[in-house]
């Protein structure tokens, strides 16, 4: 990899949205990135959702305006060197596919909506390439806008991952939205952070930590509150008590004179300190310390990752083949011809088919999942597991299309019409199926070759005549496929001998 090739990160949280631009320094023992441009925009998206799940127009506006921005700085970026991820707010908002389609055409690029756990994941990634590797186990408190993510780890490794959805912005809002701040309702607030991570409580203690380490906004503006104001190099509990009580003698956002204490911070202060102040009681925490690395440079790593070989997501497949006990060589098998049928096939840009055959590739080693609960209706038990399990490193659009494709591979085409809305979607479910045919038999006689032709009009599969005639169960699946195809498919399917 170049010593000058630029990474970028773009972090739609629900209260900030970020962008980072890092450089990649190489070295002896291994990559670093520096960062040379960041841009925060305060957003406040979370704010605008109502309580039936709508994102306002004001809200909206205010998130496309600042993509837009953000796209203007990205605009020479190619795709494979920018990563956008989305968070709690746009995991909950009603509206959220309709937004997210104009949100990425102000970017220019595709945004990823990740799970809290991946969230947590990339976070922690994030935080311990900032924090020395020093072997001690730590425990990592991100309070977002409409989310906190509660994570253990060691060095570069995770343990625990866990997220609630409960963040500064949502907590502000419910309890706090006329900016008033009377004891009540502040211990209202906190009881209800505690509520939400009390059972997450027994088992953190269990595993322990040397170290505690808050990062992002609400864990900054409390540490430099501590530094600033009280003169602690570090949040304590009694500094933790000192803040509440100057917050709630102030009465009201409008009053709170914390020198340490950014404007914009402000309207959102209350509800993070009551998570934070929840945080400290659930696992015992006597002290933590402050970090800058987060989700964006989580991201950032991540994304190195990928250009390297290190994909966390190839990582995860591989784990999950191992767990569920997984024929290695059947699942290599039918990746194989899979993307090689899809790639002949296929007619999309270059970067959809690179995407579409790792996601294919992915979907084919897995596709006996569904087997660990039992082989009858295996693809419908393996489209359930894949749609709900966790899959660190992969976006919940990404992991939906796996599912999908899994449970496709065989049986009726009806159940997926309602899922496949675009061609390439319904062709790698026709490579994937086809492939499994192919290999149904597990002995690797595949015919000598096999050509793959797809128009609008139709698909036509091509064989060579006497390998065909040697195989009589593949000529009856295939006849029965074509049939199939034809009475639910978006088109028909032939197959030529030659």
């Amino acid at each position: 990899m170049p010593f000058s090739h630029l990474l970028a990160a773009v972090d739609l949280g629900s209260n900030s949205f970020r962008l980072v631009v890092g450089r990649i320094e190489s070295s002896p023992v291994g990559d670093q990135i520096r960062p040379v441009d960041q841009i925060k925009e305060t957003v406040r998206l979370a704010a605008g959702l109502s309580d039936s799940g709508v994102l306002s127009q004001a809200a909206q506006d205010r998130a496309i305006a600042a993509l837009q921005r953000f796209g203007e700085r990205l605009r020479s970026f190619k795709p494979d060197t920018v990563r956008a991820v989305a968070t709690n707010t746009f995991r909950v908002a009603r509206d959220a596919p309709a937004f997210l389609e104009r949100a990425q055409h102000a970017l220019g690029f595709p945004i990823e909506v990740i799970a809290g756990r991946e969230e947590a994941r990339l976070i922690y990634l994030g935080a311990a390439h900032t924090l020395p590797a020093d072997g001690r186990k730590r425990l990592v408190i991100d309070i977002g806008g409409g989310s906190t993510e509660c994570i253990v780890g060691t060095d570069y490794r995770s343990d625990l991952l866990e997220s609630v959805t409960l963040g500064c912005v949502s907590l502000s809002q419910r309890f706090f939205p006329d900016g008033l701040i009377d004891r009540t309702t502040y211990y209202k607030a906190r009881l209800t952070c505690r509520d939400a991570l009390a059972p997450l409580s027994e088992r953190y203690r269990e595993t322990g930590w040397q170290a505690a380490i808050g990062t992002s906004g609400s864990a900054k503006s409390l540490w430099q509150i501590a530094q600033v104001d009280f003169g602690e190099d570090r949040l304590s509990v009694d500094v933790l008590d000192m803040i509440e009580s100057a917050v709630l003698k102030a009465g009201h956002i409008d009053r709170l004179r914390f020198e340490g204490l950014k404007p914009d911070r402000r309207p959102v202060l209350p509800g993070g300190l009551a998570m934070m102040s929840a945080a400290f009681e659930e696992f015992g925490i006597r002290s933590l310390d402050y970090c800058d690395g987060a989700l964006r440079e989580g991201v950032l790593y991540d994304l190195l990752g990928r250009s390297t070989g290190a994909d966390m997501r190839a990582i995860t497949v591989a784990r999950m083949i191992r767990r569920a006990g997984l024929d290695e060589a059947h699942g290599r098998g039918v990746s194989e011809l899979a993307t090689t049928l899809y790639r002949e096939a296929s007619r999309a840009n270059e970067d959809e088919i690179n995407r579409g055959t790792r996601l294919l590739s992915w979907a084919a080693q897995l596709c006996e999942i569904g087997m660990s609960i039992a082989h009858i209706d295996y693809h419908k038990h393996g489209g359930y597991i894949l749609g709900h399990c966790d899959m660190p490193g992969f976006s919940e659009e990404e992991q939906t299309q796996i599912s999908e494709m899994v449970l496709g591979q065989t049986g009726g085409l009806t159940k997926m019409r309602p899922l496949m809305l675009l061609h390439e979607e319904w062709l790698r479910v026709l490579c994937l199926r086809l492939a499994v045919i192919f290999h149904r038999r597990r002995d690797g006689q595949l015919p000598p070759w096999i050509k793959l032709r797809v128009k609008s009009s139709g698909a036509r599969i091509e064989l060579p005549a006497p390998w065909i005639k040697d195989h009589p169960l593949t000529d009856q699946s295939l006849e029965l496929e074509s049939a199939e195809w034809s009475r639910a498919g978006p088109w028909s399917l032939n197959y030529l001998l030659d």
